[in-house]
């Protein structure tokens, strides 16, 4: 949650790089004395490693058992992984073994070796001590500093729980290694049992107690994975419900099948609130879309068949930007959306402005033309992109981006589509605000409510009409900056928005911005919950997602018979007689 806020104020403005913290000086200090201990000095070290180290230590005492840890001018070096050298060729770089940077040369650039000289290597521990080198690293694999490895790391040695059920030929070694996991996953719940980490540990130490434990510390286990309610409880609690039903262990049968519902039920939680936030988030780029077409089709009375093709120019832009961005410092790329955001709006913008000056402006009051003047214009701009891009086209989103915030057990929401509804968001109040509290909003309401009075009073209702088409097709342009940060881009992309955003704005109310918000939200949020609906129907399970698309569409059309102005009908002289 920590990182999701700072990214939230701060992404697109600065870089903020994170250090692990460095290794404490005892650990050091012990790892100086490694060389040259006895056994039993040895075995005091690896103590004080397993409990003050972390997963860097892993390639030192790799090298260490390995025979290939050196030790220079009281500096612990190994050996990294082959690679090519400018102007050298493939070669063996130097590392620190402690931080795991590179051993600079007298020239300052990064030192390397053809072969490894192991003359200078420190002796590796007699081979029947070397397993407690292995015990040691599988131990220290559970405290990644980077958080989200370690966290898949404490689920890794859970998920090897699952293992033990089985009867294959290693299962005497699976036991084993869990019986040494066990403690380590221990130690790190009993220093922080409030922790970031502490649901993912208490779900290894149950999983591993039910697979390695006596009767009494499974029966405990089985009912802490049943309130813990993971997908990977529901897994191994059912593998032991089958293992004690050969056993004919009623008890513990009983016992599973209640923890296995209890994860059931949790399980159905966690896909409502997922289906929840897809449509909200499928919705935030349906009122981005919206938005524009609420401007001109509900301000100006202009039916722009070509309103998805413009999404489509904000995406390409976003591209363009993006491939631009690949030629300055690698650094820069992560934030590319600061040019591209502004670019997209402009960009698309322009272009409206032109259309509107040009076709549009001598089509007013006659729908019918303007409506096949759009579609026309639409297929040129597709046809026009086609020629230009090809077909399909990917943008790499930025780094801040990937991944997801677990919210709760097994409910992770992707940072791309966070993001995407903070933008959406925004966006949204900046429209309103533009429209509602702005003198160029007052005199755009003022123009297409009453374009003869308006003129009277001096404003220039021509410009005004290129501006508010320009809008309309801006606010479209962002749209097309959130569609690359989750999907392919093509040219005919915006086809498969362009009839949803006109039902939203229909929904909503023509004019309305509070009606396209609200519907938006609402028929993304009914899309993504029919969609998995039909799903579980044998015969509609292929065509679930175009069956849930005619259902939407015959909701829209039974609303309409009751409301036919939709949410936000006019009022007062606005209204319908």
């Amino acid at each position: 949650m920590l990182r999701f806020m700072k990214v939230l104020f701060v992404a697109l403005a600065f870089a903020a790089t994170v250090q692990a913290d460095p290794l404490p000086k005892e650990v050091i200090d012990a790892v100086g004395r490694l060389p040259g201990s006895n056994e039993a000095g040895r075995q005091q070290i690896y103590g004080v490693l397993a409990e003050k180290g972390d997963a860097r230590l892993i390639p030192l005492l790799e090298a260490y058992r390995d025979g290939s840890l050196q030790n220079r001018e009281g500096k612990f070096i190994v050996y990294g992984k082959r690679v090519n050298f400018p102007g050298q060729g493939s070669m063996l770089p130097l590392l620190d073994a402690i931080t795991g940077n590179p051993i600079l040369g007298s020239d300052g650039k990064p030192s390397g070796v053809l072969k490894p000289d192991l003359s200078k290597a420190i002796n590796a521990p007699p081979r029947p001590q070397r397993r407690a080198i292995l015990d040691l690293i599988s131990s220290l694999s559970l405290l990644a500093p980077d958080p989200e490895t370690r966290l898949q790391s404490i689920r890794d040695a859970g998920e090897r729980a699952n293992r033990a059920f089985l009867k294959s030929a290693d299962h005497a070694q699976v036991m084993e290694d869990l019986a040494k996991t066990a403690p380590a996953l221990s130690r790190q719940l009993d220093k922080d049992p409030q922790g970031h980490f502490a649901p993912a540990l208490r779900e290894a130490v149950a999983s591993i107690d039910l697979a390695t434990g006596d009767h009494a510390a499974q029966l405990k286990a089985a009912v802490s994975l049943g309130n813990i309610g993971s997908s990977r409880a529901a897994n191994i609690l059912k593998k032991w419900l089958d293992a004690s039903h050969d056993k004919g262990d009623h008890d513990a049968e009983q016992i599973a099948q209640t923890a296995i519902a209890k994860t059931e039920s949790y399980q159905s939680r966690v896909q409502i609130a997922q289906y929840t936030f897809a449509g909200i988030s499928q919705g935030s780029i349906l009122v981005l879309l919206a938005l524009g077409l609420s401007v001109i089709f509900g301000l100006m009375g202009v039916i722009n068949m070509a309103h998805g093709e413009f999404m489509m120019i904000g995406a390409f832009t976003t591209y363009l930007v993006s491939e631009g961005f690949k030629h300055l410092p690698p650094a820069w790329y992560n934030y590319y959306l600061i040019a591209a955001i502004p670019a997209a709006f402009l960009v698309a913008g322009l272009i409206g402005f032109v259309c509107e000056a040009t076709i549009i402006r001598h089509l007013y009051g006659r729908p019918l033309e303007t409506l096949l003047a759009t579609f026309g214009l639409g297929l040129i701009l597709v046809q026009t992109a086609r020629s230009l891009f090809g077909n399909n086209r990917s943008v790499k989103p930025p780094t801040w981006m990937e991944g997801g915030v677990e919210v709760a057990t097994d409910l992770v929401f992707p940072l791309n589509r966070v993001y995407i509804l903070i933008f959406c968001i925004l966006c949204i109040a900046a429209a309103n605000w533009i429209v509602n509290r702005t003198k160029f909003g007052l005199i755009l309401r003022a123009t297409t409510q009453n374009r003869e009075m308006a003129a009277a009073l001096g404003v220039a209702t021509r410009r005004i009409d290129g501006l508010t088409f320009a809008l309309g097709c801006g606010l479209a342009g962002l749209a097309g900056v959130a569609v690359p940060l989750y999907d392919k881009i093509n040219p005919a992309m915006g086809s498969d928005y362009i009839v949803d955003s006109f039902l939203v704005v229909v929904v909503g109310g023509v004019g309305k911005l509070a009606g396209a918000v609200i519907a938006g939200f609402g028929l993304g949020f009914i899309g993504k919950y029919l969609e998995p609906l039909f799903q579980h129907v044998s015969f509609l399970k292929s065509g679930a997602s175009v069956i849930g698309k005619v259902a939407v569409l015959g909701m829209v059309i039974i609303f309409l018979q009751y409301k036919p102005s939709g949410l936000f009908p006019p009022k007062g002289r606005n209204a319908d007689a």
